[in-house]
């Protein structure tokens, strides 16, 4: 029996215009004997279902629409909206409420890994690496020389919950840190400032499907800017992607590894990206992305290829494991 997916795209952040993008590959490369998937675009002020350039509003008591005067309903959503609402767990409890299956974590897991300093601190918890950072509050007194006493310089400071390197700095004098503390609050009423650990960038996808952990060759970022900001991130020429990443293969086992616990402890889903920071003596974990992208140029279309699969195999791993 063919399922009826949704693809579900857009979102209220900054990374809604990656978001479409992303579900216009799912929908290029889901195979069409097994789904007949639709796209579903949620924005702040409206929800609704695009066929063929034609709008269809979406019904939120059951998630369906209405064409031709049929009734469509879905079986599966296929959730690829990043930031908020589909990262965060919101879109998650509301598909949870519905009794509607979905491809992301469970709302509890998605709304934890999203907050990066509450994210951390499980995590420290679980033995693994992070860096000292402080967790800033809107509204709250700052007192910038103890920030600096905790994380040193330089030091980052990010939108606690975000993507996409958006509202993110690199600080390398105090001086500099209101103007990039401000920045960030523009995106988000929490600020998480983190300091700098010298590395290079890891990342590891991977998925658990058919009851086993399917892991994914590592990837090696190196951005030409200072850091992997939101411009590197989605301008080929400002960054290098190295699958496999050229370290050593003790190496690539511990950082797999460590994925892998943690994506059982964290009680992740779907397909997932860990992101490291690692040198010639440790490694620390930057983020869980719970939602990663997926355009052709993203990391795990990439990393899936260099492991055996095609775009289709992959998509179906997503979907079959829910």
């Amino acid at each position: 029996m063919i399922k009826n997916v949704a693809v579900v795209c857009g979102g209220y952040s900054g990374e809604s215009v990656i978001s479409i993008k992303s579900a216009d590959f799912v929908l290029d490369n889901l195979d069409k004997n097994k789904y007949n998937a639709f796209k579903v675009i949620i924005l702040l002020d409206s929800w609704y279902c695009e066929i063929e350039g034609d709008k269809y509003d979406i019904d939120k008591n059951d998630f369906s629409f209405v064409k031709d005067g049929k009734k469509v309903l879905f079986d599966i959503v296929y959730n690829i909206i990043h930031g908020d609402p589909g990262e965060n767990g919101r879109l998650q409890a509301y598909f949870e409420l519905l009794n509607i299956p979905n491809t992301s974590s469970n709302s509890t897991v998605s709304a934890m890994t999203f907050n990066k300093a509450y994210c951390n601190y499980i995590v420290k918890s679980l033995d693994v690496n992070v860096m000292p950072s402080v967790h800033l509050i809107k509204g709250e007194k700052i007192d910038y020389s103890a920030i600096i006493e905790k994380v040193g310089l330089p030091c980052f400071i990010k939108p606690n919950s975000g993507g996409s390197s958006i509202g993110m700095s690199k600080v390398a004098a105090e001086e500099d840190l209101l103007k990039a503390v401000e920045k960030a609050f523009a995106e988000d009423n929490e600020v998480l400032v983190e300091a700098f650990f010298e590395g290079r960038e890891l990342t590891c996808g991977l998925i658990k499907t058919n009851g086993k952990m399917v892991v994914f060759p590592l990837c090696e970022i190196v951005s030409k800017k200072e850091f992997f900001d939101y411009e590197a991130k989605y301008s080929e020429n400002l960054v290098e992607e190295t699958i496999p990443a050229p370290i050593a293969e003790d190496i690539a086992e511990v950082i797999k590894s460590t994925s892998v616990y943690l994506y059982k402890k964290l009680n992740l889903a779907g397909v997932v990206r860990i992101d490291f920071i690692f040198n010639d003596n440790e490694y620390v974990f930057l983020e869980a992305n719970t939602i990663p992208g997926m355009s052709a140029q993203s990391l795990i279309p990439q990393m899936a290829r260099s492991y055996g699969w095609t775009n289709a195999e992959l998509l179906d791993a997503v979907i079959e494991e829910v």
